[in-house]
């Protein structure tokens, strides 16, 4: 079976999972990438191909809705001119074409929603318009569902993004990792505590832009004696980042973007603890359950998040880190203290998200969910 995945985003290591999935599985795999900022690299070389649209265009910005028709015509050409049986679309900035595709071309379409794009529009001025746009988004996003033989989702708590959709076969496939651990031979000196270390390295790695929340986790390692923070990704909201990366000094450490994806684990296992928490003005908030948090699961290194979230639930389940309220500095400085103060409680709290990984949430068992997705069609075919 011939399979063309699609992502409407250049650095990606969720579809890169899926692609190396079934190319090891003997399906012959294509990867499509909108590869908008140029330095999105081919990963898996000798299992499938990357073809890369090199439109430049902005992340996560307004601004990105001007440059999607271009990309949806490239997507489109590119769809109608390829011989893939299956078409894999990932999230609402590719799933148009692929509908279309699908019906001129009678290829079978699985959709991967990593995120509901109507939840992704926060509250504030001009609600009620916001109210309507958001319903509109979501009638299309769910209409398009329809279309899908495979639908696959990030998180049960995302069913509720999408009820009311016809959907025909759906599959649970969370964000996790690989399991780099395994891979770099680095368990053991990732999952130790650094008993005498003179501070604690707090590390996130991401897209630093006012939704993350990264103005209170400066203010709060400012107020932390032997705590310093480690970033990297790229800079959205340049002046406001760099500023408070200058304001806190030495306390804080700015590594660039790091490209490739081994760094950044590598990094995060040289951390002692990880942060990741969402806006609670954005709908999306409330099914967040993002890679960080596996990949703090995986690495067995504690996590801070913030509450009202599908990912404090899981880590309140598992106790494997700290749930604050989004924006809370002083409850934020309590949770950094306690780390701090406590090597063998980040241990434990460690050692509970690696066990949880193993037994719960690894890649390996969402690869064979993936599969099982995947197999799904083949009975499907036989059956028309």
């Amino acid at each position: 079976m011939k399979v063309t995945l699609i992502r409407g985003r250049g650095i990606e290591p969720g579809i890169n999972k899926i692609a190396r999935a079934l190319a090891t599985h003997g399906y012959s795999v294509k990867l499509l990438i909108w590869d908008r900022d140029g330095v999105a690299q081919s990963y898996n070389a000798a299992l499938y191909r990357t073809y890369k649209c090199r439109i430049r265009a902005p992340y996560d910005r307004p601004a990105a809705l001007l440059y999607l028709p271009l990309w949806w015509a490239y997507e489109l050409v590119f769809l109608l001119r390829d011989d893939s049986d299956v078409i894999h679309a990932s999230d609402l900035d590719t799933l148009p074409p692929a509908i279309i595709a699908k019906l001129i071309r009678k290829r079978k379409l699985c959709y991967f929603i990593y995120d509901f794009i109507a939840d992704n529009l926060p509250d504030g001025r001009f609600q009620g318009l916001r109210q309507r746009i958001r319903r509109f988004v979501a009638h299309v996003e769910r209409t398009g569902i329809g279309f899908a033989d495979v639908l696959f989702l990030v998180d049960e708590s995302r069913f509720e993004e999408v009820d009311g959709a016809h959907i025909n076969k759906l599959y649970y496939v969370y964000n996790s990792p690989i399991d780099y651990v395994a891979k770099l031979h680095a368990r053991a000196a990732g999952t130790s505590p650094r008993m005498s270390a003179d501070e604690m390295v707090v590390f996130y790695a991401g897209a630093m832009h006012g939704s993350r929340g990264l103005n209170y986790m400066f203010d709060a390692v400012s107020g932390v004696e032997g705590v310093r923070l480690k970033v990297a990704g790229p800079i959205t909201d340049n002046d406001r980042v760099l500023d408070e990366l200058n304001r806190i000094g030495n306390k804080a450490q700015y590594l660039g973007f790091l490209p490739a994806y081994d760094d950044v684990i590598r990094e995060t296992l040289k951390a002692d603890l990880l942060f990741r928490f969402e806006d609670p003005r954005f709908p999306k908030t409330k099914y967040a359950s993002p890679v960080k948090l596996f990949e703090a699961m995986m690495c067995g290194k504690p996590i801070i998040v913030s509450d009202a979230s599908a990912m404090a639930n899981i880590v309140r389940k598992e106790r494997c880190g700290a749930v604050v309220p989004y924006g809370d500095v002083p409850a934020l400085i309590d949770a950094l203290k306690t780390c701090r103060e406590d090597p063998q409680l980040r241990a434990e709290l460690g050692n509970n998200g690696r066990k949880a990984y193993e037994e719960r949430y690894s890649w390996a068992i969402m690869e064979e969910r993936v599969l099982s997705g995947y197999r799904s069609l083949g009975q499907l075919a036989r059956a028309v």
